[in-house]
C-alpha cells in the first residue's frame, strides 16, 4: 500500500482492537516493511511530542501540480500544549516541488516569529530539505541555495529548534493548506 493512502491511526486502532498483527496486515494490505514504518513513524511522533514539551510545533509542506508546476505552501503552528495557534497558505506561482518545500518552511518560520516563538519543533515530509538543512546532504541545485541560506538564517532567530522528517500521513493539515493555495489561484485565474 502506498504511504499516500495509508492512515496510520486506523492501522493502530485496528491493532489495539484485536492485537492480530497478521490480520491487520491483510486488512490494510500492508507488507512487513509498511507495518514497521507505521511503528517507526509513530514512535518518532511520540518522541517528538515528549522531547519537545514546551516547544511550539510547526508543520510545513509544499505542493506542486506537476514538477515544475503551479505551487503552494502551507504551514500550521501549534502552541506548546498542542493547541492550534495559526495556519497560513500562499500561492507560489510556477515552481518545483523542492522550491515549494523550502518556501513552506520560510512561510512557517515567519509565522512562528510573528508569534514570538523561541523554541520550535519543525516537521516536514521533505526528507531532502531536512537533510540539507541538517548538513547530511549537500545543496547541489543552485536555485535552492538562496532558499537554503535564507532558511538557515531564519532558524538562527530561535533559541532552539529541531527539524524532523516525518511521513506525509502525519502532515495532512499543512499539505491541505498548500493544495488549497493552488486551488484558490486556479479559481481566480
Amino acid at each position: 500500500m502506498g504511504s499516500d493512502k495509508l492512515d496510520f491511526s486506523q492501522v493502530l486502532e485496528a491493532l489495539a482492537e484485536d492485537l492480530d498483527i497478521e490480520g491487520v496486515r491483510r486488512r490494510f494490505d500492508l507488507s512487513r516493511e509498511d507495518l514497521a514504518r507505521v511503528f517507526r513513524d509513530t514512535a518518532k511522533l511520540i518522541n517528538l511530542k515528549i522531547d519537545n514539551l514546551g516547544f511550539w510545533s510547526l508543520y510545513v509542506d509544499g505542493a506542486c501540480r506537476g514538477n515544475p508546476g503551479p505551487a503552494g505552501a502551507g504551514a500550521v503552528l501549534y502552541g506548546p500544549k498542542g493547541d492550534l495557534r495559526a495556519e497560513e497558505s500562499r500561492y507560489l506561482g510556477e515552481a518545483t516541488n523542492n522550491v515549494a518545500e523550502y518556501q513552506a518552511l520560510l512561510l512557517g518560520l515567519e509565522l512562528a516569529l510573528k508569534h514570538e516563538v523561541k523554541n520550535l519543533s519543525i516537521v516536514s515530509d521533505s526528507e531532502l530539505m531536512v537533510r540539507q538543512l541538517k548538513g547530511a546532504y549537500q545543496v547541489k541545485k543552485t536555485h535552492l541555495l538562496p532558499l537554503w541560506r535564507q532558511a538557515l538564517q531564519s532558524l538562527q532567530k530561535f533559541q532552539s529548534y529541531t527539524l524532523t522528517h516525518m511521513d506525509r500521513s502525519f502532515n495532512t493539515e499543512a499539505d491541505r493548506l498548500a493544495r488549497q493555495a493552488i486551488d484558490r489561484q486556479r479559481r481566480k485565474g
